[in-house]
């Protein structure tokens, strides 16, 4: 390496540093572009599916279907909207950083001039001295551009963090249900003092209501605050959350979709062959033993055939 190259390393290690701008095929712009067109296509068709249910499924299930499968095709649409956005900011954040690299090199080409302008008095102490505020200024000046490019670019991170928050994966609410976690409605306070949240509005108003009857003592056939049995229980609850179950235990599932034991969440139905209990959570179900209280989630039940968990909706 001569005096001059090392004068101008810095400006090099810049322009490494910085990188072309250039994207390789199949990256990540490709796979940006990949999403937006499956998330256009499958929000289109969730769309049609949508309005195929309004005609085709009445009644109260056929609303929910509906607006359930409306929710998706607007979740994609935006999905495929995000990822537009993003990958026009990668774009011209490409470009930028193109830009940037071909200033750099300019800078590296006038340096050279400037070193070649001083023939061989270049290779002496006296040209190097001569060189020195010439590099240092290309140096400076190529500083200065790198500087731009990568507050440009943090401004451009920061627009694709912008573009894609609303894409962070939420809880979705059960089928038919809906939940409003701005108003605190889906909080529930356990007796153990620990608040938990119920995945919908309804399911937190039967859990709640199901807990106002801790101590009201176990009536075989019972139904009202006087005395419940289990499933009367349980449909009380669901009854002041404005949703009618069956009356016997082992028809409660039939209300809801089966789920698994990792899934529960406050409001789900652990189901036997003839008994039934509400999931509270923190790992806790209440229930109408003598009187109704809080037990931790079990499956076993005296010899009673465990149906499994169900979401009712």
């Amino acid at each position: 390496m001569t005096g001059a190259d090392a004068l101008v390393e810095p400006l090099r290690v810049l322009l490494t540093t910085l990188g072309t701008g250039e994207l390789p095929p199949g990256g990540p712009l490709a796979g940006l572009r990949h999403a937006s067109t499956t998330s256009a296509r499958t929000a289109a068709d969730t769309q049609r599916n949508a309005h195929s249910l309004t005609g085709a499924w009445t009644g109260n299930g056929g609303t929910a279907a509906s607006r359930a499968a409306d929710s998706t095709a607007r979740r994609h649409h935006r999905s495929a909207t995000a990822n537009s956005s993003s990958a026009a900011i990668v774009v011209a954040a490409s470009a930028k950083v193109g830009q940037a690299a071909a200033e750099v090199r300019r800078l590296l080409d006038s340096f050279a001039r400037a070193a070649n302008s001083l023939g061989p008095a270049l290779y002496s102490i006296e040209g190097l001295l001569a060189l020195l505020p010439v590099a240092l200024d290309h140096v400076a000046r190529g500083a200065a551009i790198v500087a731009k490019a990568q507050h440009d670019l943090h401004a451009d991170a920061a627009k694709l963090l912008a573009e894609n928050k609303h894409l962070a994966p939420k809880r979705m609410p059960a089928p038919g249900h809906r939940g409003d976690a701005a108003d605190g409605s889906l909080a529930i306070t356990l007796p153990n003092g620990k608040v938990v949240h119920a995945p919908n509005a309804r399911a937190a108003k039967a859990v709640r209501a199901a807990l106002s009857q801790r101590g009201v003592p176990y009536l075989w056939g019972g139904t009202t605050t006087k005395g419940f049995d289990c499933s009367g229980l349980t449909q009380w609850a669901y009854r002041q959350a404005g949703l009618e179950i069956p009356r016997l235990a082992q028809d409660q599932d039939n209300a809801g979709f089966p789920i698994s034991r990792a899934q529960v969440q406050p409001g789900d139905l652990a189901v036997w062959d003839g008994h039934v209990a509400m999931i509270i959570g923190d790992g806790l179900m209440v229930e109408a033993g003598d009187p109704v209280q809080v037990n931790p989630i079990r499956t076993t039940n005296l010899n009673q055939g465990f149906q499994g968990f169900y979401r009712p909706r």
